[in-house]
């Protein structure tokens, strides 16, 4: 199996605290990084997972953000750069449904509120990180696997 080594290397994960975002932030503290978690609600999910990278070794900052809010994003990034002296790798996980409503019955504000959270954040995020990449940073944008919502 190959070894990827980032030692040295700070990284990002939005969405971090749980799921995919908590799988990917240990990855990269196992690989090397130091990793700064960003949560919305799961603040305990996201302590769990930084005592777990300082266990390794590594730094962890965790950083509370509503990513359906560009400010809120533009803090985050800026906070976990902060926190890590600059950022290597930017791991762009958060994202939801925000709430399951049947396609019939949900309202635009609904709609905007999902693409403000899988699709803008995305772009809020890389734009704030910007400033903040090293020479040679990688952005990632984890694709979910899982059921397709089922139409009626």
């Amino acid at each position: 199996m190959r070894t990827i080594d980032l030692n040295g290397q700070t990284a990002l994960v939005s969405g971090g605290s749980s799921g995919i975002g908590r799988a990917v932030a240990l990855a990269l503290a196992e690989a090397g990084c130091d990793v700064a978690i960003h949560y919305n609600t799961g603040a305990g999910g996201a302590d769990e997972v930084a005592a777990a990278i300082r266990a390794m070794g590594r730094r962890a900052a965790t950083l509370q953000g509503d990513f359906t809010a560009s400010a809120d994003v533009q803090r985050v990034v800026q906070g976990a750069a902060q926190a890590l002296g600059g950022l290597d790798i930017l791991v762009n996980n958060a994202g939801s449904l925000v709430r399951r409503v049947p396609l019939a019955e949900a309202p635009d504000s609904h709609w905007d509120a999902v693409l403000a959270l899988n699709l803008s954040s995305v772009f809020w995020a890389c734009r704030a990180a910007l400033p903040h990449l090293r020479r040679g940073a990688r952005i990632v944008c984890p694709r979910a696997r899982g059921r397709n919502p089922r139409l009626p």
